[in-house]
Formats: structure tokens, C-alpha cells, sequence
């Protein structure tokens, strides 16, 4: 997969994202298909995949505390 870069303009500033695709016909495929995208959530932060059982251990304590209110 490579990176592209995606530039939108949104109540009169200008923003981009970085969307994940084979080449660029399949980044403008994917851009396409945002159309019926929906937001599942805020990133509350991103961990480095090395970490292996230590992020999936982490994470799985910061999600009990979030569903509790704890």
C-alpha cells in the first residue's frame, strides 16, 4: 500500500488526509467511496505495532475504563 494525500476545503479553511491505496485509480476509488463512510469515533491516541501483546493488553484496559466511566 502507499500513501496519498487527499486536500478538501471545510467552512473556509483547508485540511487533508492521508488515505491508504494500491495507486492512485484506487485512491480516487476509495475517496469515492467516503461518500458512505461514517464516523466511528476520536483516535484517542495511535501505539507502534512492535509493542505486539503490550498495545492489545493496554488498549483493552483504556477501553474498560471508557465503557464504565471509570
Amino acid at each position: 500500500m502507499k500513501s496519498f494525500l487527499i486536500n478538501y476545503q471545510h467552512g473556509g479553511e483547508r485540511y487533508a488526509l492521508e488515505l491508504q491505496a494500491t495507486d492512485a485509480e484506487d485512491a480516487k476509488a476509495r475517496l469515492n467511496s467516503l461518500l458512505y463512510g461514517r464516523v466511528c469515533g476520536e483516535v484517542a491516541m495511535k501505539l507502534p505495532a512492535p509493542l505486539g501483546p503490550l498495545a492489545s493488553w493496554f488498549c483493552s484496559i483504556r477501553n474498560m475504563f471508557s465503557r464504565y466511566g471509570l
